[in-house]
């Protein structure tokens, strides 16, 4: 699996900008009211993305989302792919939620965000505990 990343890596980067260049338009198309929230969901991805990062690396905690799992031995892999999906699947969200129901995508978005501020502590108390075995 890895072998297949390290090859098509510059493929998926372009990916990524490809699918991040929509959730800005979107946003600005927009105006103003969905900027903000998709800062704050983004940072909060990113948020979730790095402490899973450290959690796998550090101290051998387990995935759980079992698209991921098989990526569980290459933490950079698994960011990477992950940041992929959360790109895509955000500017999706903005490109056909964002037209058609403003307040119901900013209301996804914050829900976006709490949601990955949880992830956020998850992680961070599953260190703890892997810390005390």
């Amino acid at each position: 699996m890895l072998n297949f990343f390290g090859r098509f890596c510059p493929w998926l980067a372009c990916f990524a900008v490809v699918c991040l260049l929509p959730s800005t338009a979107a946003a600005q198309e927009q105006g103003r009211s969905l900027t903000i929230p998709t800062i704050a969901a983004s940072a909060a991805a990113a948020a979730d993305w790095a402490s899973t990062y450290h959690a796998l690396k550090y101290y051998k905690v387990q995935e759980q989302n079992p698209v991921l799992r098989p990526l569980q031995k290459t933490p950079g892999s698994l960011i990477s792919v992950g940041g992929i999906i959360d790109a895509g699947s955000l500017s999706a969200w903005n490109l056909t939620m964002g037209r058609k129901n403003q307040r119901v995508a900013v209301a996804g978005l914050w829900a976006m965000t709490a949601f990955r501020a949880y992830l956020v502590f998850h992680n961070m108390r599953n260190m703890r505990l892997a810390e005390r075995r």
